[in-house]
């Protein structure tokens, strides 16, 4: 077992306060603190980035569908106007038809 005798503890006392006090050891607390915050920033940073990769990468999935979607939709748009030009030529041959009939019938 260590005793320590009174003395002795004084002056461990002292040497502790006299290292509490000392600017080098605060300067290299500081400086641990600044180390592990860039770090925990880093880290942050690193996992803000792989987020905003994973949600760039689900946007551009779905630009890439809205796309799809949108050239099915033009297609059909051209579908239903061709259909429309038709279905117009014909009411327009119908009613010169029917005029040419009517003028006939008088």
């Amino acid at each position: 077992m260590l005793f320590l005798w009174a003395g002795e503890g004084m002056e461990l006392v002292a040497a502790f306060s006299e290292i509490a006090t000392s600017q080098a050891v605060w300067a290299i607390l500081c400086i641990l603190l600044a180390a592990f915050v860039l770090k925990k920033m880093y880290e942050k940073n690193e996992q803000l980035s792989k987020r905003a990769e994973e949600r760039e990468d689900k946007l551009m999935t779905h630009l890439e569908r809205s796309n799809d979607s949108q050239e099915k939709t033009a297609i059909a748009l051209e579908g239903i106007n061709r259909s429309l030009t038709s279905l117009e030529s014909r009411v327009d041959r119908i009613e010169k038809y029917s005029f040419k009939t009517e003028k006939d019938d008088e």
